[in-house]
């Protein structure tokens, strides 16, 4: 009966699909553009959005008509009393609002740069979490990784929160409290720093090395099709640089728990 297979403590892990050969075999990983990263809260336009937390308040509104009363001609200034410019605003108060938030947003996102700048990509703390395992899928294959024997990656811990800051690298570091058991790790790269980059099925990602050395394990999900993980043994019992590092399989046993069983 073969023995269960404990993955070593410690390890943040990467999840990849069928990219993982040609990749390990150039000894590198990708990051994903951040444009198009699967963290849609972070993307979308909903209520958390950062230029839709923006707000006009009442003493934004006040302001902005003494600007406009001060701009006016000095014959008008003496016709026209603040008092009674600011009380004839109000009938349009709703439109002077609108137009004020979206000038904000507008000049908002022009401040924060825009998704583009950065690349991103997503590890995890916990092999046995389902909910990582769901966001990746059980095809995917995950490289266990000892950042200690890589610190050439700025990690960055993700803050779970409500609400999301304005600077995107500062928003690639967040994620939804709900989420927060994933415990999950994110380097990040600005577009400017990428050495090298690469265009893959239309979109651009960057290329990191990884130290040969920072590998201490490869998972393979439940899914994987059963010739993919012959090949991929097969290449690794093959590469001086892997052929010592542990690969194992996602099963569940009789008691339904996942477990990891070496190939």
């Amino acid at each position: 009966m073969l023995k269960e297979w404990l993955p070593p403590a410690g390890l943040i892990y990467l999840s990849l699909h069928k990219e993982a050969l040609p990749l390990l075999k150039k000894g590198v990983i990708p990051l994903r553009n951040g444009g198009n990263i699967d963290l849609p809260w972070l993307l979308g336009t909903g209520e958390n959005a950062p230029e839709n937390q923006i707000f006009i308040s009442d003493k934004d509104y006040q302001e902005h008509l003494q600007q406009e009363y001060r701009r006016l001609p000095a014959n008008l200034q003496r016709l026209l009393t603040l008092e009674v410019f600011m009380r004839q605003a109000e009938v349009k108060r709703t439109d002077i609002e609108a137009a004020l938030l979206a000038k904000r947003q507008d000049l908002t996102r022009k401040t924060a740069g825009c998704a583009e700048d950065w690349f991103v990509q997503r590890f995890f703390s916990n092999p046995y979490s389902v909910l990582a395992w769901q966001q990746r899928g059980f095809s995917s294959i995950w490289l266990g990784i000892d950042a200690s024997q890589w610190p050439q990656a700025l990690l960055h811990p993700v803050r779970y929160r409500d609400s999301l800051p304005l600077e995107w690298h500062e928003r690639f570091t967040c994620d939804l409290p709900e989420l927060s058991l994933l415990h999950e790790k994110r380097l990040l790269l600005a577009r400017t720093q990428a050495v090298s980059q690469l265009e893959v099925a239309g979109e651009l990602q960057a290329l990191v090395r990884l130290p040969p050395k920072a590998l201490r394990s490869v998972l393979l999900g439940a899914q994987v099709a059963p010739d993919y993980s012959a090949r991929f043994w097969a290449y690794w019992r093959q590469d001086f640089r892997y052929q010592r590092i542990p690969v194992a399989q996602m099963r569940m046993n009789s008691a339904g728990r996942w477990q990891f069983y070496p190939l």
